[in-house]
């Protein structure tokens, strides 16, 4: 039998793959979430301001979110969508749970024009939506 002649350590070995793995994942979680908290907050979008308002509440009902930028495109999601495309997504919205639950919220541009926003008001109304809010930036 041959002796070897190298000393053998004794010591710990750890396999870090499993923790590079987790490392790798959680990068890449954190830039995409940081992409979509980009895109949504990246509008350009500057809500007006009002001097009376109410806070908004913990417990909110069913939201549809619309965003008017100031050339009047509608945003819905970060994805520009026409008034029809709009119309469709509150007629699913409805189909799931009815009209009275869903809330409305108009994120629009100082400079939006109205005719946009009176628009989405009209349709609205015939689809029966009650509850429709904008959002403002207090003073």
């Amino acid at each position: 039998m041959k002796i070897p002649r190298r000393a053998r350590s004794g010591g710990l070995k750890f396999n870090i793959t499993p923790l590079i793995d987790i490392v790798f994942q959680l990068i890449i979680f954190f830039l995409a979430a940081s992409h979509l908290a980009r895109t949504d907050a990246g509008d350009g979008v500057k809500l007006p301001v009002a001097s009376t308002g109410e806070q908004e509440e913990a417990e909110a009902t069913r939201r549809f979110v619309v965003t008017v930028n100031s050339a009047g495109e509608f945003m819905v999601g970060g994805n520009s969508v026409n008034a029809e495309d709009v119309r469709a997504m509150l007629q699913a919205k409805i189909a799931q749970a009815g009209a009275a639950g869903l809330e409305v919220r108009v994120r629009t541009d100082r400079r939006a024009p109205y005719r946009v926003i009176e628009q989405l008001l009209v349709q609205c109304a015939h689809l029966g939506i009650t509850q429709f809010q904008f959002a403002v930036m207090p003073e």
